[in-house]
């Protein structure tokens, strides 16, 4: 009960928090990329204002004229109290460097290819980060190349600094301490870094983030930083320099801030919970007093005893246990007028079984009045017996009120005397009350002529009866009847009114037939019938099964 309170308060909560959830996250990417077009921003200017200072020496008559002294001159005078220095080159060899000291001569290095190229298209461009070889003395720098004609020859006018210039960058945006800032290069080499730039300078990004620039100019996505720090990064790039520019947030961050931003919630959710636990608590003591003593009544009812009615806090189990106590005197009454409808139909059967042996020891002293002595009529002895197993298959069915016999029970009745010398195997087979009749008539047939010419006849001689049902067809049923140990057996030489009366009860009353082959070492006899469902299985509708029919 609580929980059905608690629960969808709980599920709307969760929703909320993970809106929540997901509204941090979006909160995050949007100031990560507010931070990284800021960058490109800041970066483009402080490149600007290379190109300016490149602009106003490109236009200097010392360098038009090629009165190169002069321009050094010039040159060191304007990057004086700054961090960068001015380089006049060619494909190979440098006429000015001011990073050098003043009178010193240029070293001999030219321009790489690509740069040149760069130069002779007359395209003023921005390097990527140069890493000199270990041999050289020059730092790591980025240059900022410009062509220039100098007397009639073209030569790269370079504003060159040391990427230290660009860290100042990171200071200026403000970016948090646990935040990691990057610019990179158009190779994605880091330029610069607002962490361990020492160590990483000259790097390579992570394959993940290089992936995702090489899909867009902006973007955010899950990524490492070069340590192996797990971070939400986002990245711009410069449409001017084309260098990119990375930032970002620790996943440990961000995941507190969003469990911070989802934990009221959570612990509102809580303490619902424990609320709605504790009152429904308190009620379900009284719920569950009140619900077993609706099973102590259910008891009672199955007894046949009377069920006590008592004012009850709910009105709910009120009203089943006065439903309880009205179904229990309905069940009495019922019981009651079962039994004496179940009394009277035995009576009635009783009086029905009893008339009909009369009837049947009537038949038979009218065929004794009529035939005159056994000796004198020889089949009276066989009519009398085959009035008997009547009688007895009456008496069997009796004992069922007329609902059915079971096939071992009729083979046990008709071969009782000899039932030490019979074996009987075979699942459980319902029969219906003229099936069981048919079945006594033929089971007697079969037996008096085991007993008369057969294996029972002799001592030592043996009868095996094994019935079974077709699994594909469930009242199909298939018996064998075999002798052993009698006396050799031959083909009568015509068939008597026994194997007549066979065939005549199988065909009649369960559509069956009967083979017979009389072999010498003694008869057997194959039985396939059909059985209908009892009146009882007809009532019940009657599942498959292996031991019923």
């Amino acid at each position: 009960m609580a929980l059905s309170l608690v629960v969808p308060a709980t599920i709307f909560m969760a929703l909320l928090a993970r809106a929540e959830f997901g509204e941090s996250r979006a909160r995050y990417e949007r100031q990560l990329m507010a931070t990284t077009r800021a960058l490109v921003l800041a970066t483009d200017r402080q490149i600007g204002q290379g190109q300016s200072v490149l602009q106003t020496l490109a236009v200097s008559p010392a360098l038009i004229s090629g009165d190169i002294p002069a321009f050094e001159r010039q040159a060191r005078a304007v990057v004086q109290g700054t961090d960068g220095w001015i380089v006049l080159l060619d494909n190979e060899r440098q006429l000015v460097n001011t990073r050098r000291p003043a009178g010193a001569r240029p070293p001999k290095v030219g321009l790489s290819d690509l740069r040149w190229q760069t130069i002779r298209a007359g395209r003023a461009s921005v390097s990527n980060l140069v890493l000199p070889k270990q041999a050289d003395p020059v730092p790591p720098f980025v240059s900022i190349d410009m062509p220039v004609i100098v007397d009639g020859k073209l030569y790269d006018l370079a504003y060159q600094q040391s990427p230290k210039a660009f860290s100042s960058i990171f200071a200026a945006q403000t970016i948090p301490p646990s935040w990691t800032a990057s610019i990179v290069d158009r190779e994605a080499s880091i330029v610069a870094r607002s962490k361990n730039v020492d160590r990483f300078l000259g790097r390579k990004v992570t394959e993940d983030i290089r992936k995702v620039m090489a899909h867009g100019n902006e973007g955010v996505t899950l990524s490492h930083t070069l340590d192996g720090t797990p971070s939400l990064s986002a990245f711009s790039r410069s449409s001017t320099s084309g260098w990119s520019f990375i930032v970002g947030v620790p996943r440990t961050e961000l995941s507190r801030a969003n469990w911070s931003s989802v934990g009221w919630l959570t612990a509102a959710s809580l303490l619902l919970l424990v609320i709605g636990a504790a009152v429904a608590l308190a009620v379900s003591r009284d719920i569950s007093a009140s619900v077993r003593g609706l099973g102590a009544d259910a008891k009672a009812m199955a007894a046949g005893e009377e069920i006590a009615l008592f004012p009850d806090r709910f009105r709910e189990i009120a009203e089943v246990r006065a439903a309880l106590q009205d179904a229990a005197a309905q069940l009495r009454a019922r019981e009651a007028e079962e039994q004496r409808a179940h009394q009277r139909q035995q009576l009635m059967i009783n009086e029905l079984n009893h008339r009909v042996k009369n009837t049947l020891f009537t038949v038979q002293s009218l065929a004794r009045q009529s035939l005159g002595r056994p000796a004198d009529t020889p089949g009276l002895h066989a009519f009398n017996e085959r009035l008997m197993a009547l009688a007895r298959a009456h008496d069997l069915l009796t004992q069922s009120v007329w609902e059915g016999a079971d096939l071992k029970e009729i083979l046990e009745e008709t071969l009782e005397p000899y039932l030490d010398r019979t074996v009987l195997a075979g699942p459980r087979v319902a029969l219906t009350p003229n099936a069981a009749l048919a079945l006594s008539m033929v089971f007697h047939e079969l037996g008096t002529n085991a007993v008369k010419y057969g294996a029972l006849s002799l001592p030592e001689g043996t009868v095996t009866v094994v019935w079974h049902v077709d699994p594909g067809a469930p009242h199909r049923l298939t018996l064998h009847w075999e002798e052993r140990g009698g006396p050799t057996v031959s083909p009568p030489a015509r068939k008597g009114f026994g194997s007549r009366l066979i065939a005549a009860s199988l065909k009649a009353d369960v559509a069956g037939e009967a083979r017979v082959d009389y072999r010498p070492s003694g008869l057997v006899c194959v039985l396939t019938l059909s059985l209908p469902q009892t009146g009882k299985e007809e009532a019940e509708g009657q599942s498959a099964g292996s031991d019923a029919i």
